[in-house]
């Protein structure tokens, strides 16, 4: 595996990583990597099944930027607090719930000498951090969003069909049971050939070490609850992205070769909301931070362009 120059030390002198207690009890696992005074701040949120190790080339790319870094394992993966007995569940009841959870965390990062928050949002992220800021639950100066949850890759007839299957499922009390074809372990997601992810081996083989050495970390599937709150969220974002307008610049990121969500969906969206750029990435999978190095320097030029200062 080629080395990479911007490796971080994740909880050594320039890292702090602890559990915090969000408001109902939760243990939620942050990370934080200051920089110098009054530096502007980059707050990262993970996708589904993620967690802080698996953003550590990520976060020393922006260390070396000079920003502060802020993350968070979500409530229910990586080593936060888990919502079922089975810790390699994916569940959640309501996306409000993230919601609630990025209000709290930004309001334990305090109100410091940082000249302006930026929130990155990859995947469920970019979904929860859109959804937050059309809602006006949240504040933030600028947004980048790679590869959003806007909604699903599938036929409308089968969404329904699937929606129709997860709500009854939760009526029947099924709702912390894996998605029908789900279970603890996914052998098919440890091979690189054809993977949904990214064309980049070495950043494939980074994301599985990262699992391998955090013990606790790995996830299985989604549960019926998990997909039933993921259908409500995306009708709401929907919902929202026609009727509400976006408070701060948003600079989206499509994965053009995406399988793991609805490109289309990323589409209509930019379309809508006047403040928000499009960069669409011919030669990308899903994962656009762990692609190639050619992807990643396109993105990280757009980041640096999108971040400029007078």
């Amino acid at each position: 595996m080629r080395p990479s120059p911007y490796k971080v030390d994740m909880n050594g002198p320039n890292g702090n990583i602890r559990l915090e207690t969000a408001p109902d009890g939760t243990l939620l696992r942050i990370g934080h990597w200051p920089s110098f005074p009054g530096a502007r701040r980059v707050v990262l949120c993970h996708g589904r099944i993620e967690f802080l190790e698996k953003y550590n080339e990520v976060i020393g790319e922006l260390h070396s930027r000079g920003f502060e870094i802020w993350s968070m394992d979500w409530r229910g993966q990586g080593l936060s607090g888990r919502t079922t007995d089975n810790p390699k569940k994916g569940h959640i009841s309501d996306f409000q719930s993230y919601i609630e959870d990025l209000q709290w965390f930004l309001g334990l990062m305090g109100d410091d000498s940082a000249p302006e928050t930026i929130l990155i949002g990859h995947s469920m992220g970019g979904h929860v951090v859109l959804r937050a800021l059309l809602s006006g639950q949240v504040t933030v100066d600028r947004a980048i969003i790679t590869a959003p949850m806007i909604d699903l890759p599938m036929k409308k007839f089968v969404s329904t069909a699937v929606a129709v299957l997860c709500r009854a499922a939760c009526m029947a009390g099924l709702g912390t049971r894996y998605v029908i074809g789900f279970g603890d372990n996914d052998p098919a997601r440890g091979m690189f050939d054809d993977n949904p992810l990214t064309r980049d081996r070495d950043r494939f083989a980074a994301i599985h070490a990262a699992t391998e050495t955090t013990p606790g970390a790995e996830m299985g599937g989604p549960t019926f609850g998990w997909l039933n709150a993921a259908f409500n969220s995306i009708g709401a974002l929907r919902t929202l992205s026609h009727s509400a307008t976006a408070p701060c610049p948003i600079l989206l990121c499509t994965a053009m070769g995406d399988v793991v969500v609805s490109v289309e969906a990323q589409h209509a969206f930019g379309d809508l909301q006047p403040s928000c750029t499009q960069i669409r990435f011919e030669n990308a999978a899903h994962e656009i931070l762990q692609e190639t190095d050619a992807v990643r320097n396109r993105f990280w030029a757009a980041f640096d362009c999108f971040t400029a200062t007078d």
